[in-house]
């Protein structure tokens, strides 16, 4: 059974592969033969750009498309601009195109997906057009259009043809990764209720609930350019991945909870909140049955709906039989806290659930605010990745100018391709690598089919029997993950080394420098990439664990307009950068992470609550904060004792706001207090003494 599945598993990917390899061959020659016939000057940049914007999913062609025809009309204009006000000084417009260069790279590290993309491609036609440009200074409009005319028509081509022709779409997987994941949730609640206050997120797999969820949203962001379905129900997949990440939250702090008081011997506290916790399994199941689809969790909707008064009432009940019993103040005050996390976590459950029920309906329009995505994206390292990439244009268009080198264009416009292009890789150094490969690989080819295979070609249809095969075995290297970027590095070279044009000349001379040229701008990009790189493993950790208490100490003094899912949104793109970057440290950081979601959590909630201490609030915050940015056992001593003083001074008011205040400064200090905690949090940032992750090696 298992080979059977196996065999047709690898079937079905080989198929995936070669209609991938057979669309973009046909989406090549398709704006390779539209160039020519236009006699356009440069038809291999449309071949180029075929290879750049080709995607297996339809979604992402079209997408990559998209920001590329924005960042190729934003990156026009800008050089003509800058043309305009220095085209009689080559020296300061070669300064002014590398500092936009840098902006655009900066840019490019700042955003994600392939938004980042329109940057990389708004430096990479300054280059295109400003190069040549500068030299001609009175055909630079009509380089201008004919250049984005070339790269308009190689995306138009790869986004047609993929659309059309066997098209792969993104939307069922991103329908199967929302059922996933909340059938996953549920079937942990199951778990987790069976035992409650028991197990904890971080016996299961964190990253399926902490990180993962972030994955949801990229799928969002390309399905919405393939399918209108995806379009309609966009903001009901953003308020699902908002309710989700809340909701863990949440769940992650009960449990917490639950631990402090196992450690604190409230047992009756913990045996009376026990039968209300089991009671919450049958209520988000279908007979024992965990919902697989929307239309099985409308059933849940409504068990939730009517779960939640009773659920108020229960916990009322049972606090009663507590103090009858003449339960101890401190574990009267365990019960009220865990209380109210419990209701949160039902209403929340409720809501991701009612979010989820709704995908079912195309007219559905959310009735709570839908929060925009937020990522963790560090000021410095972009500053930094900016910095390299000007420094790197700076050195090739000094070397051009001094020594007059024909192919210094060509270089320097490689050099920005490959800084802008793994400006937010993991392994930039990698990546430069496998691109000079094929680089490499391609040069040879371009030789090959220069001296023997061309010159026999008297028609389009010769010219592309010849040159079909080479693109197939680099689209086969580049459709495999592993090595997509020699595959694509492969044909980039194919296609500007050839001279691909209605006038073919063959030299076999000015090839070679053209490819040469290419792989020293390349060589100089990793250069710059080995001159300001990430350091070392403890560089690393310090650096992750400085921004994890940055980004918590902030909750103290943010506006809290939007705070929460801006908090739960930066904490878990930061671990998902750790796993990307930094695996080997995911496991270290992950349990302090989930600690710094809870405690950020607890402050914010402290926040949102109404206080007639707003002095005494703002002064405990300022200490607060201190404690975080620079932990020791004497700020955290002082903040415990303002904690104390404000929680006094709430408990002296006679308002209902202020026992639920009391709550919230209870479970702040709580936290702080768990030794467990901050003797994690303060041994990894006791190794921070200053340094970073970019930095100069």
């Amino acid at each position: 059974m298992n080979n059977a599945w196996s065999w047709s598993n690898w079937i079905r990917q080989e198929s995936l592969r070669w209609s991938f390899i057979a669309k973009t061959c046909a989406a090549a020659m398709l704006a390779l033969f539209i160039s020519f016939r236009l006699d356009l000057e440069a038809p291999g940049t449309a071949l180029v750009t075929v290879f750049i914007v080709a995607q297996p999913q339809s979604g992402m062609v079209i997408a990559k498309g998209f920001y590329r025809l924005v960042g190729t009309a934003i990156g026009s204009i800008v050089t003509l601009l800058i043309l305009a006000a220095f085209a009689q000084n080559p020296t300061l417009f070669l300064l002014a195109i590398s500092l936009w260069i840098g902006i655009c790279v900066a840019c490019a590290a700042w955003f994600r997906d392939f938004q980042a993309y329109a940057f990389v491609l708004a430096g990479y036609t300054a280059c295109l057009i400003g190069f040549p440009a500068v030299q001609n200074p009175d055909q630079a409009f009509d380089l201008a259009i004919t250049r984005v005319s070339e790269i308009y028509i190689g995306i138009l081509c790869t986004a047609v043809i993929s659309d059309v022709f066997w098209p792969q779409h993104l939307t069922p997987q991103l329908v199967q990764n929302v059922r996933q994941h909340y059938h996953d949730l549920i079937a942990y609640l199951v778990r987790a209720v069976a035992q409650p206050l028991d197990i904890s997120i971080q016996q299961e797999d964190p990253l399926r609930f902490v990180i993962r969820i972030l994955d949801l949203e990229s799928l969002r962001a390309l399905a919405v350019f393939e399918d209108p379905r995806s379009r309609i129900r966009s903001d009901r997949l953003r308020l699902f991945s908002a309710d989700f990440m809340r909701l863990t939250t949440t769940l992650q702090a009960l449990e917490q909870m639950g631990h402090r008081m196992r450690n604190q011997k409230q047992w009756l506290a913990l045996n009376a909140l026990r039968p209300i916790v089991q009671s919450l399994g049958l209520e988000i199941t279908l007979q024992g049955q965990i919902p697989q689809c929307a239309a099985e969790s409308t059933p849940i909707l409504r068990q939730l709906g009517s779960y939640q008064p009773w659920l108020v009432l229960h916990l009322q009940d049972t606090r009663l039989r507590l103090q009858a019993h003449h339960c101890l103040e401190q574990e009267l005050d365990a019960f009220d806290d865990a209380s109210a996390l419990l209701t949160r976590m039902v209403s929340e459950l409720y809501d991701l659930t009612g979010t989820y029920a709704s995908l079912l309906d195309s007219r559905h329009k959310p009735k709570r605010p839908v929060p925009s995505p937020v990522f963790f994206t560090p000021s410095m390292e972009v500053i930094i990745t900016g910095i390299r990439a000007v420094l790197a244009m700076l050195v090739l268009n000094v070397f051009w100018i001094k020594t007059a080198w024909p192919q210094g264009a060509l270089a320097a416009t490689i050099a920005c391709i490959a800084c802008a292009l793994f400006a937010s890789v993991a392994q930039p150094q990698r990546a430069v690598r496998h691109m000079a490969v094929g680089f490499s690989a391609g040069l040879m080819a371009a030789m090959l089919m220069n001296l023997m295979v061309l010159p026999y070609m008297h028609s389009f249809v010769e010219l592309s029997l010849g040159i079909v095969p080479f693109i197939i075995c680099g689209l086969w290297v580049a459709s495999r993950p592993e090595t997509y970027g020699m595959g694509t590095a492969f044909c980039m070279m194919l296609s500007t080394a050839l001279p691909l044009q209605n006038t073919m000349v063959f030299d076999g001379v000015m090839l070679l420098n053209n490819g040469l040229a290419q792989l020293l701008g390349l060589a100089i990009a990793g250069i710059a990439f080995s001159v300001l790189q990430r350091g070392q493993i403890k560089q690393q950790r310090d650096y992750y664990v400085r921004h994890l208490a940055r980004t918590l100490a902030a909750t103290c003094r943010t506006p809290l307009k939007h705070l929460p899912h801006q908090f739960d949104g930066r904490i878990r793109d930061l671990m998902r950068q750790v796993m990307l970057r930094s695996p080997h440290l995911i496991h270290e950081l992950l349990p302090c992470a989930l600690s710094v979601l809870e405690l950020g959590d607890a402050i914010i909630r402290l926040r949102l609550q109404p206080t007639s201490s707003i002095p005494a609030l703002k002064k405990t915050l300022r200490q607060l904060e201190l404690s975080l940015r620079q932990p020791s056992q004497l700020s955290r001593q002082q903040a415990m004792g303002l904690l104390r003083t404000l929680m006094h001074q709430t408990e002296a008011t006679p308002q209902t706001s202020g026992e639920q205040t009391g709550a919230h400064i209870r479970r702040v200090l709580q936290i702080i207090a768990d030794d467990p905690w901050f003797a994690r949090f303060q041994s990894l940032d006791a190794h921070y003494a200053g340094q970073g992750v970019s930095r100069a090696t």
